[in-house]
């Protein structure tokens, strides 16, 4: 067995120098101690060495919130009794004290704590990359939008979408004066390119914006009337191929919706049915002669 160092210090003492809990007098004394030990000043500098080594692997891990289970486990481990504990792993010599060896089993306890709560961690985002990938998986096939599966009615949208920008300062985002531009960038973003014309109804066009739809994005064009009044007509592609008409008026609200060439419209504006009406159909004309070859 190793013998302890010479003089007034034990290894306890030397221990208690290397976690800082000595007060200035005892510190002191354990300095000019290793001043005159070279031995117990290399086996000090060891020890504090292997202390920060351990600091640096384990204090992110310290840092982590840990669950609750392992929060409860850790408040069961009970603090050995007439020994002072600090948070650092003491090496020393052969023949180490018996406390020593407790605060060993603590640490690997602890360790063992930290190694559950990471595979707990890697399993949990293991089972959220799997829930993700299954949802967009699902989403990434190409299935027709019906009835039952849009989540509102082409009416609803387009009411949304004329809520949303018609009354804004910029409530496009490409204007009439640039028309051609606004075409082709309908067409390659939604994939319709005819504006109708409709002036001859009153309804000057200020320009143009996309907006979200259900399953690509959608057009929405805006009117304005000489009295301020504006009209948006919305589009989105649909799967009906044959014309309809519905019209819905309320709330000082008129929608009339239709669908022709793949796609669904909605006129809609605070005007009278009638004067929607003559509007959409005149929208209608020119949108299915633009379509026919």
């Amino acid at each position: 067995m190793t013998t302890p160092p010479t003089g007034f210090l034990e290894e306890a003492d030397l221990h208690a120098f290397v976690d800082g809990i000595l007060d200035p007098d005892q510190r002191r004394r354990v300095e000019e101690h290793l001043a005159q030990h070279p031995e117990d000043a290399a086996l000090v500098e060891s020890w504090q060495r292997q202390n920060a080594a351990i600091r640096a692997v384990y204090e992110p891990i310290l840092r982590e919130i840990p669950a609750p289970s392992l929060r409860s486990a850790a408040a069961q481990v009970a603090a050995p009794s007439g020994t002072i504990e600090s948070g650092a792993t003491h090496w020393g010599r052969p023949g180490v004290l018996p406390r020593v060896r407790r605060r060993e089993d603590i640490l690997a306890q602890q360790r063992r704590q930290a190694i559950f709560a990471s595979v707990l961690a890697v399993l949990s985002v293991a089972a959220v990359t799997a829930l993700a990938t299954f949802i967009f998986a699902g989403r990434g096939e190409h299935r027709p939008i019906t009835a039952a599966s849009a989540p509102q009615g082409y009416v609803a949208r387009a009411g949304l979408t004329y809520a949303t920008y018609v009354s804004d300062q910029h409530p496009v985002e490409i204007d009439a004066s640039r028309l051609e531009e606004l075409s082709s960038w309908l067409k390659a973003r939604v994939g319709f390119y005819k504006v109708p014309d409709l002036s001859q109804q009153g309804m000057r066009l200020i320009g143009g914006r996309v907006a979200p739809g259900v399953a690509a994005p959608a057009g929405f064009l805006i009117y304005e009337r000489p009295d301020g009044g504006r009209v948006g007509l919305y589009f989105e592609r649909s799967v009906a191929t044959i014309s309809q008409q519905a019209s819905k008026s309320g709330s000082g609200m008129t929608a009339i919706e239709w669908r022709t060439a793949d796609f669904a419209f909605v006129l809609i504006g605070p005007l009278s049915l009638d004067l929607m009406q003559v509007a959409a159909e005149k929208a209608a004309a020119q949108i299915i002669s633009a379509s026919q070859p």
